[in-house]
């Protein structure tokens, strides 16, 4: 008779154990959050600017090989980004007697989240200081102008751009993958999860 009994499943954690995560995965959220703050300020120190020079009759113009920096922001912001993601997975992955869903949702939130940041905070701290005047020679910006003599311009840069916000996705779709792919990785019902501390 016993043989026909459902047995208890194994491997499943009780509501107990996932309210008893919530503190930590929280911390874990929170702490990915704030970890936004520098990795907008490393962006914003290895995005490179665009030099524009703006000439007295109202042209503009950009030096050759300037124009390729827009997208090399761009690129710098979604590596950074995506290789927070996959951190941020790997380091929840190694709290043993935390392992399961919540954790699994704050790191995803959590990095999501921080990435917004980064991209935020990283733009304000990118901004351009102020134009600074300098003669340029109409001739060498491939613009039309009488040659001769420099003529007063602007040289300015414009800011690097982080790009949309939606690349943030990267951080929270890295971070996620990174932690379900651990758990297919190890192969245990209960992902390994040890016994609290």
């Amino acid at each position: 008779m016993d043989d026909f009994l459902p047995l208890e499943p194994t491997g499943r954690l009780e509501r107990a154990e996932l309210r008893g995560d919530l503190p930590g995965a929280l911390r874990y959220a929170a702490i990915l959050v704030v970890i936004g703050l520098p990795l907008g300020a490393l962006w914003a120190l290895l995005a490179p600017v665009v030099h524009m020079v703006a000439l007295p009759g109202g042209g503009s113009g950009s030096p050759a090989g300037e124009a390729d920096h827009a997208f090399d922001a761009v690129a710098i912001h979604v590596l950074l980004v995506a290789s927070f993601g996959v951190i941020a997975g790997a380091v929840a992955w190694r709290r043993r007697h935390r392992r399961g869903p919540v954790l699994l949702v704050a790191a995803a939130t959590g990095s999501l989240v921080g990435a917004v940041l980064a991209g935020r905070v990283g733009g304000l701290l990118a901004w351009a200081a102020s134009p600074v005047p300098v003669l340029v020679d109409p001739r060498a910006l491939g613009t039309a102008g009488a040659p001769g003599a420099p003529v007063p311009a602007v040289l300015t840069s414009l800011p690097p751009s982080p790009g949309p916000w939606w690349i943030a996705l990267v951080a929270g779709l890295g971070a996620a993958l990174t932690y379900v792919l651990s758990a297919i990785v190890d192969g245990h019902e209960d992902m390994g999860r040890d016994d609290p501390l």
